[in-house]
């Protein structure tokens, strides 16, 4: 197929979703139904408690964790979840002295000023053998876990020969079936080395020193996409930076600050004392592992994926370009953001800065957390939202097109309420089936002492999360507070995914909590509007259809989506795609473009609305 016939499907979508837009007229005055989410964690028998493993030496891998996923590990139909967990911290690294610590009293430490600690980027990408030192000790080590739907709205733990219990500093995970087999896998992003788990008949077996992947920097999150086109998921890890045990430092609310011969030196209570930001740090860059069918390569140089310069901890990837093939976007902590466009064959280049998604728009790097394309505005191009740190807001990029962007964050009213909250785990999503994309933020801080800074009055650690609903592509308004006592409590929220685990035809949220319980908020949506869930299923592109988008007309209003489960902070969600349809009650068409370029189109008299359909690809005739 060359390379005109490749994108030609893409162009007729494009055609087809623009001459919907023209013939539709929105009413912004029309009635909401929102989306209202319950706490049904109890009741759905999970008990998970996240550890984080806080023992007062302040590491910075105890504030940014935990991820995790809706998968359905044993093909059942229903979502199963994953949760990632960390581990007591107690007794580790108590030998090394923080490198800015001059004395110690019972009230105070007195640093010196740390420009002098060389943050300068590792260029070779070497990993600090001082990273193994945060690894358990003793019989009973603390493990991830997986819990089975059990249908009903009920899961169970899984049994400990179903695997998945990896006993790593984790921090995330991502879910695709890298080896093609029909069942999905994890790839699990530890602090140190991370694991690869291979679903062999609904148990997990680690297999990452027989397959590769098992990158040993601080990881946050990985998104699995298939960059080259042959069928099989590469992998991509967004590392964050070199913390160690050996390089720890002394940071919080200073009490006094004093010139002296030898430079600054700053006296913090002990009692303000909190974690240190990661510009104390340099930063670690970033791994992409290539499927040959046998094994994970690192090919991150050779891809032209290699940067020093960045601190990721955000992951997405999708074909914001329309050109057939899958970019990468990276949320980095602090400094420039990072677009990476497919040119064909696996090969990459950076393009943040001239796209404008390497800032917001007033030239600033921000603290980049969590990430998520979606078609908010149903033109059939990808837009990108970025979660930040209190006090910068949360970023919004709308695609026009030709590969640039425009940053629309005020424009579309989320500025104001997002400045505030410090954002990490988010996701577009159909909240309410009306048929247009929502968004939702997980919110908690990283510094347990935030109250303490001059300026932060009236923020803290614990924050609620926000649930952002579309109005006409027009603006997104924070509904949190009229959607369910499931958004109310204030928790230091990090992950979160999406899924309908309950089979009911919403949306559910899961989210996890930094040494706290993860929450399962179910919908209980109380509109009667349509929907309809798509399952893609590959034969010569990959098995999961990672890459392939659907465009599902209804009413004359056109919806695309793009396979994937990247996304958000550290998560993973469900692999189906959820369609809102309102009161549109028959699917006018429904085409899938395959990833290798292929048409497909389902006959619409085969498809029956509120209900689940799966599409397998056709053979070639």
């Amino acid at each position: 197929m060359t390379e005109r016939e490749t994108r030609a499907p893409m162009r007729r979508l494009i055609s087809i979703v623009l001459l919907a837009l023209i013939a539709a007229c929105a009413d912004d005055d029309a009635p909401h139904d929102l989306a209202y989410f319950v706490d049904a964690t109890a009741e759905a028998g999970i008990d998970f408690v996240h550890t984080s493993g806080a023992a007062g030496r302040y590491y910075m891998p105890e504030t940014m964790g935990a991820g995790g996923a809706f998968i359905d590990y044993n093909s059942d139909g229903l979502l199963d979840i994953y949760l990632v967990d960390g581990f007591p911290m107690a007794g580790i690294g108590e030998e090394f002295r923080p490198v800015n610590l001059l004395e110690e009293t019972s009230q105070l430490y007195l640093i010196e000023h740390t420009d002098h600690i060389d943050r300068a980027p590792r260029t070779n990408g070497a990993v600090d053998t001082l990273v193994y030192r945060i690894q358990q000790s003793g019989r009973s080590p603390v493990r991830n876990r997986l819990y089975a739907n059990e249908g009903a709205g009920r899961f169970s733990k899984a049994k400990e020969a179903a695997g998945g219990g990896d006993t790593g500093y984790g921090i995330g995970c991502a879910v695709g079936d890298y080896d093609n087999d029909g069942d999905p896998d994890l790839y699990v992003v530890n602090y140190g080395p991370n694991a690869l788990l291979r679903n062999d008949a609904a148990s997990f077996v680690d297999v990452t020193e027989l397959s590769g992947g098992g990158d040993p920097n601080w990881g946050a999150s990985a998104a699995f996409l298939d960059a080259d086109g042959d069928g099989r998921l590469d992998l991509y890890v967004a590392n964050y930076v070199d913390f160690h045990v050996g390089n720890n430092q002394i940071c919080g609310g200073e009490d006094a600050t004093r010139q002296t011969a030898t430079g600054t030196h700053v006296r913090v209570r002990k009692d303000r004392r909190s974690y240190c930001s990661p510009e104390r740090y340099s930063g670690a860059p970033d791994v992409f592992y290539r499927n040959t069918g046998s094994r994970f390569e690192d090919v991150t140089r050779a891809s032209g994926l290699f940067s020093p310069h960045g601190k990721g901890l955000g992951v997405v990837a999708a074909d914001y370009d329309s050109d057939g093939d899958t970019d990468i976007y990276v949320a980095n902590d602090g400094v420039r953001n990072f677009l990476y466009r497919n040119d064909g064959a696996g090969r990459f280049s950076e393009v943040a800065l001239t796209a404008g998604v390497a800032y917001n728009r007033d030239g600033r790097a921000e603290a980049g957390m969590g990430v998520d394309w979606g078609d908010y505005d149903g033109d059939a191009d990808f837009d990108l939202f970025v979660t930040n740190y209190s006090k910068q807001s949360n970023t919004f990029y709308r695609n026009e097109g030709a590969g640039r962007f425009n940053d629309m964050t005020d424009l579309l009213q989320i500025g104001t309420s997002s400045y505030n909250p410090l954002g990490f785990g988010t996701f577009f999503f159909e909240a309410d089936n009306d048929g247009d994309l929502d968004l939702f933020v997980a919110n908690g801080h990283v510094s347990d002492k935030v109250q303490y800074v001059a300026g932060n009055e009236g923020i803290a650690h614990s924050q609620p999360n926000q649930l952002f609903e579309n109005r006409s592509a027009k603006a997104f308004i924070d509904i949190s507070r009229q959607s369910g006592p499931g958004l109310q409590a204030a928790a230091v929220s990090r992950g979160s995914a999406f899924g309908d685990y309950d089979n009911d035809g919403d949306l559910d949220i899961l989210v996890t909590n930094s040494n706290g319980p993860a929450q399962l908020l179910r919908n209980d949506l109380s509109s009667k509007r349509n929907w309809l869930s798509v399952r893609l299923i590959g034969k010569r592109v990959n098995r999961d259809a990672v890459g392939s988008r659907i465009a599902l007309t209804c009413g004359g209003a056109v919806q695309v989506r793009e396979v994937r489960t990247s996304g958000s902070y550290a998560s993973a969600s469900d692999v189906r795609q959820h369609f809102g349809l309102g009161d549109c009650s028959s699917i006018d068409n429904l085409e899938v473009i395959w990833h290798d370029g292929t048409l497909q189109t389902v006959a619409p008299q085969e498809i029956v609305v509120n209900g689940f359909l799966t599409i397998e690809q056709e053979e070639v005739r």
